[in-house]
């Protein structure tokens, strides 16, 4: 007498291994389609990206220039400019020309500008964010309701404001123009500048973190140059036999090691 196979076993077998194949492929597909909290429904966008270490310069169809620092994310209705708003998630500077008002979102402010040069941050991830005003003017709120405090802000050159979403703060502040334009006429210039100090430029330059592990045998090194179109990466390999450090790049931060 022939004996009936028990297939029950097997097709559990095959249905546990599809649910996780579709399971990784879902979280991968999720990790590289990630979108940002703050797009409407119903809207359909354009995404504008730039890699970790990069900073990608992008103008838009009313030219706006919008200079993407690294990791960053911007969202262009795909009836843009006739609805003139963007979403950003990241840092990025936005030089935009005189005309109907412009709208910034993110998840943390709101930024309105008939014109205006101005440097935007606000990673979805983080509670932090921050506006400063090179040029022209801006109109700046919080984007989501505060219980506490929903004035808005007016700014003009040299002002900017801080803001933290977790203590639901918001303040006014001034700054040094002098501190911005060298980012964002995209040149990044040292002249007999500690390498401390550069470490800070070159964070605000490409967006990034770094942090320094051991000791300098010259503590009084300084770098001079000029760089523009450099990778993160390519201004690391070209500092770091003249400064005598080795590098590591991983996803949240760059390690120095002297």
């Amino acid at each position: 007498m022939k004996r009936r196979r028990n297939w029950q076993p097997v097709a559990l077998a095959l249905i546990l291994v599809m649910l996780i194949s579709g399971g990784v492929f879902y979280y991968l597909a999720g990790r590289h389609q990630r979108s940002s909290a703050m797009l409407q429904p119903g809207i359909r966008y354009k995404l504008f990206q730039s890699r970790y270490g990069e900073r990608k310069a992008v103008r838009l169809p009313d030219s706006t220039l919008v200079i993407l620092n690294s990791r960053s994310r911007l969202y262009m209705p795909s009836d843009y400019p006739g609805r003139r708003e963007l979403v950003l998630d990241g840092e990025a500077f936005f030089s935009v020309p005189q005309g109907p008002q412009l709208t910034v979102w993110t998840d943390k402010l709101k930024t309105i500008t008939p014109g205006a040069t101005f440097r935007l941050h606000s990673l979805e991830s983080q509670q932090g964010a921050f506006c400063y005003v090179l040029s022209g003017s801006a109109h700046v709120r919080k984007s989501y309701h505060s219980p506490s405090d929903n004035q808005p802000e007016d700014l003009v050159a040299g002002q900017s404001v801080l803001a933290n979403k977790m203590i639901d703060l918001m303040e006014k502040e001034t700054f040094e123009l002098e501190e911005q334009q060298d980012c964002l006429n995209n040149r990044l210039v040292f002249h007999n500048t500690p390498l401390p100090a550069a470490l800070k430029k070159m964070e605000d330059w490409y967006g990034v973190e770094m942090e320094v592990k051991g000791k300098r045998s010259e503590p009084s090194r300084n770098i001079t140059g000029e760089y523009s179109k450099e990778t993160l990466r390519e201004m690391l390999e070209a500092l770091q036999d003249s400064m005598g450090f080795t590098y590591r790049i991983t996803r949240d931060k760059v390690v120095i090691k002297f």
